[in-house]
């Protein structure tokens, strides 16, 4: 393997500042040539499998940290390394990295030039590190990997191997993990892959060590990592706004009952997105509608209206769609920064311009562009909390790949002001249920305790196509074929993308249900998605589903039960 079997160049017992850069970049342009084929292990063969991505990003951002002032201190290299770590990690992967670098540095901290005994024992720090920073370690992974790789390389400092050989003892062993990590979960095993993000470390230190020796971290050969092949994109459909005002508010009397009050607004008034929920004290109503006076009027019967919004979601709809995608910003913002600092903001993490617009509609701050297929990073959520102008920032991540960076964000230096509170939300419904549950006069900690009983009072479904052949959960998966979700466990494997939504909808449904709501992705025509509507409403009579663009790309349908 490359960095692990090459001929011997001239010893070397130490390792200064401008070393480490060298052979960090090198690390970095060989990952950056195969991060196509970390990509490619992912467990479920779904079109947003990115580990090797995020790591590389997160490698880049690091590297051009420790550029910007580049030192023969090893130890100041290291901090540089590890703080453009942090602040460019994306995804679980990413974040991961971030705190191998940091325990990295921590040993390497104040050295002026590292021998090969300090750098074994910061190879081993860089674990120890990393697993204390997750919550669940689980063993098969990237930790077990750097764990074997850096009780490796302690172990040929201790037999006197020079710095070359610390780090091929460290790959050799890593190798031997990252071959055993199938027979540690069972998941990987059935799949046929290894751990990803084990694989984009390893790879990562071979070219650490091509740098170490001078050599040209070269292309892979080729074939080796080639784009994985999707299905055509069906052709983008413009959204028609039937319904031009978002209007929400709150109602505060006593006594009220959510059910009357929706029932009363669909009586008086045409309307889709109706959402009406709250207990006896307080209800929160939001609503598309041409006739947001009319809804007011009705409403003010059951009580004092309070927070009133109304947004003209065309001129939104204009706005967004003059603006080309390369254009867009990482950070959609509703409306200029307001001039004085509130108690609490919200950031949400999601990708579709519809989803956007939902979100902001339901309170969202800050929707930082991001999730299926790009991460955001560490710095992305900082910056975005730092945006929302307020004291205390929630986030939502809306994705299990963000959660962990999302955490993380509040290690971010600048945000020592900013208390940041994370509601677990590992999907867009997910997202859009804790935001119903907000109540904007609530204490934050309430508000953080409604919102993540909300999340996890809600189900998933996913509807999407398989990148690559592969075998998960017992079923047979072949390249193309769409894949059902339940959850973020793969359930569903078909031709049809219709009868996979409606095999995906039964496993989710059950006789408690009440409430459906599809979001229709980028390219599916909403005459598609009002058809599959219609034939679940005809199957399933007692739940009320919504339809909705959401936009976001890879993801036919998303779809949500409560």
């Amino acid at each position: 393997m490359a960095g692990a079997k090459h001929g011997r160049a001239p010893e070397m017992k130490g390792l200064d500042g401008h070393a480490l850069i060298a052979a960090f970049a090198s690390g970095v342009a060989w990952l950056g040539e195969n991060k196509s084929i970390v990509d490619s292990l992912n467990v479920f063969p779904v079109p947003d499998g990115d580990t090797g991505t995020n790591m590389y990003l997160t490698v880049s951002a690091a590297l051009k940290e420790a550029q910007k002032s580049p030192d023969s201190n090893v130890g100041l290299t290291a901090d540089a390394i590890a703080v453009g770590s942090l602040m460019g990690a994306r995804g679980n992967s990413g974040v991961i990295f971030s705190q191998l670098m940091r325990g990295f540095a921590r040993k390497l901290h104040g050295l002026p030039i590292a021998s090969p005994s300090d750098v074994g024992a910061a190879l081993q720090e860089a674990a120890s590190v990393a697993y204390k920073a997750v919550m669940k370690p689980v063993e098969g992974t990237i930790l077990t990997v750097a764990r074997m790789g850096g009780r490796a390389a302690v172990q040929a400092a201790r037999d006197g191997r020079d710095l070359l050989g610390v780090v091929d003892e460290a790959i050799r062993q890593g190798e031997i993990t990252l071959g055993k990590t199938p027979d540690m979960l069972p998941t990987l095993k059935e799949a046929g892959v290894v751990d990803a993000g084990g694989k984009g470390l390893i790879v990562f230190m071979q070219g650490f060590a091509m740098g170490l020796r001078g050599e040209k971290a070269a292309p892979a050969p080729r074939g080796a990592h080639a784009p994985v092949r999707r299905p055509a994109e069906p052709r983008p459909a413009r959204e028609e706004i039937r319904f031009r005002y978002c209007t929400e508010f709150i109602i505060r009397g006593e006594r009220l009952n959510p059910d009357a009050v929706k029932g009363a607004i669909i009586s008086a008034a045409e309307g889709d997105s109706m959402l009406v929920v709250g207990d006896a004290g307080t209800v929160k109503v939001h609503v598309h509608t041409n006739t947001p006076g009319i809804v007011l009027d009705t409403c003010i019967t059951y009580g004092s209206l309070h927070e009133i919004d109304i947004d003209n979601m065309q001129d939104q709809h204009d706005e967004f769609e003059s603006a080309s995608d390369s254009a867009r910003p990482a950070v959609a913002r509703p409306s200029p920064a307001p001039a004085a600092e509130r108690d609490v903001g919200v950031v949400a993490v999601a990708a579709g311009d519809g989803v956007e617009r939902i979100l902001m509609s339901l309170g969202a701050d800050i929707v930082v562009t991001g999730g299926q297929t790009m991460n955001p990073s560490i710095q992305d959520i900082a910056e975005a909390a730092q945006a929302a102008h307020a004291k205390e920032v929630i986030v939502l991540p809306n994705n299990g790949n963000v959660i962990l960076t999302a955490r993380k964000a509040s290690e971010v230096p600048d945000l020592s002001n900013i208390k940041i509170h994370v509601v677990p939300s590992k999907t867009v419904p997910q997202g859009l249920a804790a935001l119903l549950a907000m109540s904007p006069s609530a204490p934050v900690r309430e508000n953080i305790e409604k919102m993540s009983e909300a999340v996890k009072k809600v189900k998933t479904g996913e509807v999407t196509y398989a990148v690559r052949d592969s075998a998960a959960n017992g079923l047979t998966i072949r390249e193309h074929d769409i894949i059902g979700l339940f959850d973020g466990d793969l359930r569903l494997v078909g031709q049809d993308l219709s009868e996979v939504a409606y095999s995906l909808f039964s496993q989710m449904h059950s006789h408690t249900d009440e409430i459906a709501t599809i979001l229709y992705g980028a390219g599916v025509a909403e005459e598609d998605a009002q058809a599959l509507a219609s034939g679940l409403r005809d199957r399933y009579p007692e739940v009320e589903f919504e339809v909705q663009y959401g936009g976001q790309p890879l993801y036919y349908y998303l779809i949500s039960v409560e």
